[in-house]
């Protein structure tokens, strides 16, 4: 069963923000617009070395966007965010609790889930049905300790 991450007012919004952003950056640069002339500190070549930064980047934003999910295939928990890919075995999972944490994850929002597997291992993650995903999981290894109140 697959879940897709809850897209959040904050991070989804900045996603797309740098995404547009580096679009009509790489345009103007490649279309050499006048304005760009003006900057100080902007480069007077034709701008398309550039693009060899922007455009993977670019791939990377839309990949994330596109591509950031939690499957739960047999007793395994398969998370993908663009090019990042976990297996957690869910027998390893210890807790999973709601939480705000903003630190780097496979998340598209803010309003988390934190995993505890293993001995000391986290992942942050956000499925958009945060009930349905770990009564999911509850099925598998009814051990995992839950707590979905924000604190």
């Amino acid at each position: 069963m697959r879940f897709y991450s809850k897209k959040g007012k904050v991070l989804f919004p900045i996603l797309i923000v740098v995404l547009i952003l580096m679009v009509a950056s790489s345009l103007a640069s490649v279309m050499d617009l006048e304005f760009l002339q003006r900057i100080p500190g902007a480069d007077s070549g034709n701008g398309q070395g550039s693009l060899f930064v922007t455009v993977p980047i670019m791939a990377l934003i839309i990949w994330l966007i596109a591509a950031t999910y939690y499957e739960i295939s047999g007793e395994e928990l398969k998370i993908a965010a663009g090019p990042i890919r976990y297996t957690i075995h869910i027998h390893t999972i210890r807790s999973i609790e709601a939480s705000k944490n903003p630190i780097s994850s496979p998340a598209l929002s803010l309003d988390r889930l934190r995993i505890d597997y293993n001995q000391s291992n986290v992942v942050y993650i956000s499925p958009k049905d945060k009930k349905e995903f770990t009564d999911e999981l509850l099925k598998i290894n009814p051990n995992i300790r839950v707590h979905l109140e924000k604190k």
